[in-house]
């Protein structure tokens, strides 16, 4: 114990002698950490949590395999997807899953105060929150309140 104490103050009399290196070690070290722990939050929120959503692990990706099939449009990347007709029909006749939602992602030009933005949205089903059992953030108005 003697000689770890001995230690330390030794390096705190050598990292006095020279406080230009003491202060660009210091700085290396906080950016250092800094950086490790923002790319941690980062991977921790993306990667390693479960989605916030009811039974996350049960979710499925249904996809229209072949050339076209179920499109009515397409956005230059032959995705696969379905129709609103083709979403119904199964939304109507499933008797496999708990519930059937549907999602298309679009790009948005978004203009405010004279200032123009790409923006990312999505066109969802009626029953996209009842399905993966999460609120609304801005919940729809109630018809019957005034």
């Amino acid at each position: 114990m003697q000689s770890l104490w001995k230690d330390v103050t030794f390096g705190l009399r050598m990292l006095a002698k020279s406080p230009g290196f003491t202060a660009i070690a210091v700085i290396t070290l906080a950016l250092g950490i800094g950086a490790n722990t923002a790319i941690f939050s980062l991977m921790n929120q993306v990667l390693l949590q479960r989605l916030p959503i009811k039974n996350p692990d049960e979710l499925v990706l249904l996809r229209a395999p072949g050339p076209a099939t179920g499109h009515i449009s397409s956005d230059g990347d032959s995705a696969e997807s379905f129709s609103y007709p083709m979403y119904k029909g199964l939304r109507d006749s499933n008797s496999v899953f708990t519930g059937i939602l549907a999602r298309y992602g679009f790009s948005a030009s978004v203009s405010s105060n004279g200032q123009t933005d790409r923006a990312s949205g999505e066109v969802v089903s009626g029953n996209y929150f009842e399905v993966l059992g999460v609120r609304a953030a801005f919940p729809e108005p109630n018809p019957t309140s005034s």
